[in-house]
């Protein structure tokens, strides 16, 4: 899952990136980030249980991952390889996450597959308002990248990638 010094990582990176973007200093960013509105009650339901848990953070890495690589250009255009190398090792962290919750599903869930459709198919139309998720970390999209159709489109890799059912080589 997320490990904390990847989630660590990415959140400095985005400091020093606002830094840049907003002329602003490390310490007032931080403190707008902590004491941003929080709105869990969306997400409420997903954290019911592992399963949905896992379903959810799936895709929203999954999402942040294809988001963050649909701005390469804008990050190219800071001037920087610092950001570049920081995006490249964003994307990858969020896709190894991505995988990571598929596996606990596959692993624990086999018999829950079916029920990963539902839960997508209730994500996106939750997570398309501007305000719904925010401060939560999952699902709190904001740029012009997280697309209706980026989201149908990583819907449709978890469904595809959860079906694929674990290399079972060895097992007796």
């Amino acid at each position: 899952m997320p490990g904390a010094a990847d989630e660590k990582r990415h959140a400095d990176g985005f400091i020093q990136l606002m830094k840049l973007v907003a002329d602003a200093s490390e310490e007032d960013l931080w403190e707008k980030l902590e004491t941003r509105p929080h709105n869990f009650s969306v997400i409420d339901a997903y954290l019911k249980d592992e399963f949905s848990l896992m379903v959810m953070i799936a895709f929203d890495e999954m999402c942040t991952c294809r988001a963050y690589a649909a701005d390469r250009r804008f990050y190219a255009g800071l001037g920087s390889n610092q950001f570049l190398r920081w995006l490249r090792e964003v994307t990858v962290d969020e896709a190894v996450h991505s995988m990571n919750a598929v596996n606990v599903i596959r692993a624990r869930y086999s018999d829950r597959i079916r029920e990963v459709g539902a839960i997508l198919e209730s994500l996106p139309s939750s997570v398309t308002s501007e305000s719904c998720c925010r401060g939560t970390f999952v699902l709190d999209y904001f740029g012009d990248k997280y697309t209706n159709e980026l989201l149908a489109n990583c819907r449709t890799v978890i469904v595809k990638n959860v079906a694929v059912p674990l290399n079972t080589a060895g097992r007796e």
